[in-house]
């Protein structure tokens, strides 16, 4: 429960600060509006390998949506996640199946460094930040669950095939290591 308050929390800071930004940016100014946020978001959908420290690692769906901040200095950006287990972890002990399963609810700050005048279209990532994480134990003696928040940090590379669609590769560890793959789809 409490975990749950912080999320909110943290989630109603970040709203009313997009909102304030709003009320406050006109046209012509430095100010960020959510106009910004939408013209300069994306959308991004991978798919991946999460080890949980179990034989078989878990598959892995993440949807992302993020946003440039270059108003406020060129490369940043802002990313909010949700990482869902497709197919649980899983391994034996003593003839016994143990499989494990978990979500992933991240909100990261994000650089991105542009190298498209060294090899044209590609971008390296960077982020860091706090991401929930609701991890579930199933045992053929029983179940048990734990929820945390953990930093978060990744890095990646993104490689634009056009203005608007990008392919992308990330690795993420909070608890649990991430590699993924996927496409980015900028509005």
């Amino acid at each position: 429960m409490k975990n749950a308050l912080i999320c909110s929390a943290l989630c109603a800071a970040l709203a009313s600060g997009v909102a304030h930004a709003d009320n406050h940016g006109t046209s012509g100014s430095n100010g960020l509006t959510t106009n910004d946020l939408v013209a300069n978001g994306y959308a991004e959908a991978r798919l991946g390998f999460a080890d949980m420290g179990l034989s078989d690692d878990a598959i892995v769906v993440a949807g992302t949506f993020g946003t440039g901040l270059d108003q406020i200095l060129p490369g940043l950006g802002a990313e909010a996640e949700l990482t869902l287990t497709a197919a649980d972890a899983e391994t034996s002990y003593f003839g016994e199946t143990l499989e494990a399963s978990y979500f992933g609810l991240g909100g990261y700050a994000t650089y991105t460094l542009d190298l498209d005048q060294q090899v044209k279209g590609l971008e390296l990532l960077g982020r860091a930040g706090l991401v929930y994480v609701d991890a579930e134990v199933d045992t053929a003696f029983g179940s048990a669950s734990d929820s945390s928040i953990e930093l978060g940090v990744g890095i990646g590379a993104r490689y634009n095939l056009q203005n608007n669609l990008a392919i992308v590769g990330r690795i993420d560890t909070y608890d649990i290591d991430v590699l993924s793959i996927g496409a980015t789809y900028r509005f």
